[in-house]
C-alpha cells in the first residue's frame, strides 16, 4: 500500500457556503496576500516533502533538495528543530518557498508562521487555522482523502487542498474484491 498526494487549486466558493468568521475575511480583501506562494507552488508543481529525526538531518536534506532545484518545501512539524530549521533555510534560500506541514492545531500554525513559513499543511481542514490565515502572507493548504472532504475545505474558503490517495492492490471485479 501507498499513499500519495495531489494538490488542487479550487475555485473561490459559493457565498453561502461560508462561515461568518470566513465571509467576513473575505469582504476586506481582493487579492489574498498569499497568492504569490500559491502561484509558486503551482508553478512548481511539486511540493517536496521532508521528515527527518533529526534538525541536522533535516537541514542536510533540505540543502540538498533546495541546491537540486526543488523550489517548494515542506517540512513536518514533527520533525525536531522544525522552526529553527525554516528560518535558517529562509536565510540561506530566500527565492525558495519553505512551510511547514502536519500542523494540526492553532498554536504550532502561530509558532510556523513566526519562523517566517510561507504555507501551512495539515492533513484534514482545520477551521481555526483555515480562518486566522484566510488573509494573511500564508497559504494554508487542508488536506482531505474524501469528496466530501475536499468539498468541506472547499465550501470553507481553502483555495487549495492537498488530496491524499491511498493506492492499493485491490482491484473491483463482478463476483467482488480481488486482492491479488
Amino acid at each position: 500500500m501507498a499513499l500519495a498526494s495531489c494538490f488542487f487549486p479550487l475555485p473561490p466558493p459559493s457565498r453561502g457556503a461560508c462561515t461568518r468568521a470566513h465571509s467576513a475575511a473575505a469582504a476586506t480583501a481582493t487579492s489574498p496576500p498569499s497568492s504569490g506562494t500559491l502561484e509558486a507552488i503551482l508553478s512548481s508543481r511539486i511540493i517536496a516533502c521532508l521528515r527527518a529525526q533529526d534538525a541536522d538531518t533535516a537541514m542536510e536534506a533540505a540543502c540538498a533538495a533546495l541546491s537540486g532545484g526543488i523550489s517548494v518545501l515542506e517540512i513536518v512539524m514533527s520533525t525536531p528543530g522544525v522552526l529553527e530549521v525554516v528560518k535558517e533555510l529562509l536565510n540561506h534560500y530566500p527565492s525558495s518557498v519553505i512551510g511547514v506541514g502536519t500542523v494540526l492545531n492553532a498554536e504550532d500554525a502561530r509558532k510556523a508562521v513566526n519562523a517566517g513559513a510561507g504555507f501551512l499543511m495539515s492533513p484534514g481542514t482545520i477551521m481555526e487555522i483555515l480562518v486566522d490565515h484566510h488573509n494573511s502572507n500564508v497559504l494554508y493548504i487542508p488536506g482531505a482523502m474524501t469528496p466530501t472532504e475536499v468539498l468541506f475545505a472547499h465550501n470553507t474558503g481553502a483555495r487549495i487542498v492537498k488530496v491524499s490517495l491511498i493506492l492499493s492492490s485491490i482491484c473491483w471485479h463482478m463476483g467482488g474484491i480481488d486482492k491479488s
